[in-house]
């Protein structure tokens, strides 16, 4: 609808923030309606914490309001950087007393969401955005009944259906942001609107994390479905949280009897303590993500778009928050700290009691598997019983190289018995007299083309040489040789000799066309990536069974080129500072041949017409029919592989169903590009990695769609279409037809793309 600029006021020399209107709109009386309402409302309230309108006109056309500049970014931002119980309950507060002047001045302004509550240059909080407000009294021209105005995941369950809604309308809306700010996640969510809306009207209302339970009951009232049982006023609200802050100041002091202390009272609290925080832990396993390098994170997600058309969609990550209490200098009271101590007991007891069960029943099992498993299983287990000795087999053949060479070669095996002193006994040299102990050996053998490829075996000393043994498990090899790429992969040794093939990839000196030897190489020019050159043909596009790309279409295609792999970080960071754009956030998880990530449409695009001007060439997004196409590289299966999701392994890298390297229990990152096999075209990450822009603006389904392949464009597009899934979906995302809707100034960690050159 308009444009936000930073300027200067100059009669008075004051920074403001300049909304101008979208000049194709001024000729719509709604919009201009709108733009002019939201002056007049907001002029008339005098609040600190409502935005303050300075000025409104038109000029050449354009009309412009003028307003506080408010520097400190919104709730939005403060959410992904992590905001504290003290925190939520401050904005909160100042927010329900914005809103408690609005409504004495009878305006209702029914789009409260994080994105509309920015702060000044002193943190506090300031409600902005009064462009869909109405009057609590009198009829506007602006809604009816039965007209839905607002963002899904915010509206009321009134507001949802549509009905005339109040002020407690918005204070239902300021408890879900509430509830966002304390846990990092929406109270409802669903794959659509509707089940969205649903989940407003009749879902129970969710429970808080342990650490917040002390709101649980001011969450209550906030989201109750019956607006008569709500906060009835901000005031309301504004004196809640002043106890809420006092009770919290207040030294608790336990008035349990000595009769509550009793044995079972202890084991009835212990149970209600374990299972409250085990159904905690399970409602988030979904959403946690973990591996040895990045520690735990909180997936990112967005799943809003439009109810209704009157308001445009809005896209959301899941924020990570840190988990406080409401006064940091309290930081626990005795009931958290008993409760604490009856977790800790429980976990204690469980550990003791799996260690027991895994050394008396399962130790030879045990004793194969991991060793620190299995050292502090036994240390436990020793406690309470003797752990069983091991026996186990050792032949010539397996025998470690830490065994002495004087063990005699006719000795075709042996017995040990497998102690905890032997094993590290089991790394020095030993007689062939003494008991000779070490776990089974199994040959290793890689084969490379280049035959003389340097073989590196890196997450162990020992330097590889054909057929060296090792004990199951898995390795990380590097594969180099000069004038080839690096190659770094996984291996896994399962209880038998493994035998390995890898081929390197030439390194191309693109700046000169004349060494790109592989025929479908073309070259881009200077600085450009590396591009394949993609055959003329015609293909089926789109899938009858999902009614987003449907219907099934044949489309024909004119040559192109498109980039082997996905614009990495390197590409882009030059492209960057050449323009002097910011650079781009890798999440610590690496650039350079990464890659880029947290790019929006506009930065894509941007970057093409920079490659444009400076080789000569003309660059651009591919078309989605074009991607589908390239992707699919001759095939009609559901994934370019086969239709068989189970064959993802070794060609994708995405959370679940890929065995991927990249992804662990608790969380998932972007692997470097060609780290997989590539399609029949010579693609590489077609699928999973990141999600890729296209050109077209998004459309529900292809019945309007080009035969020629040709990017489906409009003036006001209000999302642009991704490509291919990434690392953070699931394996049945990534099939070739699948499509997703996001606003072109959207970006995140699953976000980037991949570019085409035009052919004569």
């Amino acid at each position: 609808m308009s444009t936000v600029y930073l300027a200067i006021q100059i009669s008075v020399g004051r920074i403001v923030a300049l909304k101008v209107m979208n000049p194709s709109l001024t000729s719509d009386p709604a919009f201009s309606e709108r733009f002019q309402r939201e002056a007049t409302i907001v002029g008339q309230l005098s609040h600190p914490n409502i935005v303050a309108i300075y000025d409104i006109g038109r000029a050449e056309d354009l009309n412009y309001i003028a307003m506080d500049y408010l520097p400190n970014g919104s709730v939005h931002d403060k959410m992904i950087n992590g905001m504290t119980g003290e925190e939520a309950l401050r904005v909160t507060k100042e927010i329900a007393n914005a809103l408690d002047h609005a409504h004495e001045k009878g305006y209702i302004h029914r789009d409260i969401k994080p994105e509309n509550i920015l702060f000044r240059a002193d943190n506090s909080a300031v409600l902005s955005d009064f462009g869909v407000a109405k009057g609590i009294v009198g009829v506007s021209r602006m809604t009816h009944v039965g007209t839905v105005v607002g963002t899904p995941h915010y509206m009321s369950p009134e507001q949802t259906r549509g009905q005339t809604v109040d002020s407690r309308s918005d204070l239902y809306s300021l408890g879900v942001l509430f509830f966002e700010m304390l846990t990092g996640f929406l109270p409802y969510q669903g794959e659509d609107t509707v089940t969205i809306a649903l989940k407003h009207i009749s879902a129970p209302i969710p429970k808080l994390p342990l650490q917040y339970q002390a709101y649980q009951k001011m969450l209550e009232k906030f989201l109750a479905k019956d607006p008569d049982q709500r906060f009835q006023s901000g005031q309301e609200v504004s004196t809640a949280i002043d106890q809420l802050e006092a009770a919290a100041r207040t030294p608790y002091i336990p008035n349990a009897a000595p009769e509550d202390l009793s044995v079972m009272a202890l084991i009835r609290a212990l149970f209600a303590a374990t299972s409250q925080a085990i159904k905690w832990r399970w409602n988030r396993l979904t959403n946690l993500r973990w591996n040895k390098d990045e520690g735990f994170h909180t997936r990112k997600s967005f799943n809003d778009s439009v109810f209704g058309s009157e308001i445009a969609p809005t896209i959301f990550a899941t924020r990570i928050q840190q988990q406080t209490h409401i006064n940091p200098s309290l930081i626990i009271h005795n009931r958290s700290l008993r409760k604490l101590l009856l977790i800790t007991g429980a976990v204690i007891i469980s550990w003791c009691v799996l260690s027991v069960i895994l050394q008396s029943i399962f130790a030879q099992q045990i004793a194969q598997g991991p060793q620190l498993l299995n050292k502090a299983t036994r240390a436990t287990a020793s406690l309470f019983i003797s752990p069983k000795p091991v026996t186990a087999k050792l032949t010539q053949n397996n025998a470690r190289s830490s065994v002495s060479s004087k063990t005699q070669s006719s000795a075709t095996s042996s017995v040990a018995v497998v102690t905890e002193q032997s094993s590290v006994a089991s790394s020095q040299q030993v007689s062939s007299q003494a008991s000779s102990i070490a776990l089974p050996t199994y040959a290793l053998t890689i084969k490379t083309t280049p035959e003389d490829a340097r073989i590196r075996l890196m997450n162990i000393p020992e330097k590889y040489k054909e057929g060296i043994a090792l004990t199951s498990g898995r390795y990380n090899i590097e594969l180099s040789k000069t004038g080839y790429k690096t190659r770094t992969e996984w291996i896994e040794i399962k209880n038998e000799p493994l035998s390995v093939s890898f081929t390197l990839e030439a390194e191309l000196d693109l700046s000169n066309p004349a060494k790109a030897t592989i025929p479908n190489i073309v070259y881009g020019g200077k600085n450009a990536p590396a591009l394949v050159r993609v055959p003329a043909g015609s293909f089926t596009m789109g899938n009858d069974n999902n009614m987003h790309s449907a219907p099934a279409h044949k489309v024909a295609i004119k040559a192109f080129a498109i980039s082997k792999y996905e614009v990495t970080f390197a590409e882009y960071d030059f492209f960057a500072q050449s323009t002097n754009k910011p650079l781009p956030g890798d999440n610590g998880w690496g650039r350079e041949d990464r890659p880029v990530i947290h790019v929006s449409w506009n930065d894509a695009v941007a970057y093409t017409q920079w490659l444009s001007k400076t080789t000569g060439k003309k660059f651009r997004l591919p078309t989605e029919a074009e991607w589908e196409y390239a992707a699919r590289a001759g095939s009609t299966t559901t994934y370019w592989w086969g239709d068989n999701e189970l064959d993802a392994k070794g060609k994708a890298n995405c959370r679940r169903g890929c065995s991927s390297n990249y992804s662990g229990l608790f969380g998932s990152k972007t692997a470097p590009v060609g780290n997989y096999t590539p399609n029949a075209f010579g693609l590489y990450d077609v699928s999973g990695n990141v999600s890729e822009w296209v050109q077209d603006c998004y459309q529900d389904n292809y019945k309007n769609a080009s035969s020629t392949g040709a990017a489906t464009d409009e003036k006001q597009c209000t999302g642009r279409v991704v490509r291919g899934g990434s690392t953070k979906d699931n394996v049945q995302h990534l099939s070739t037809s699948a499509r997703d809707n996001i606003p072109s100034g959207y970006l995140n960690e699953t976000l980037g793309f991949r570019i085409v050159m035009e052919l004569n």
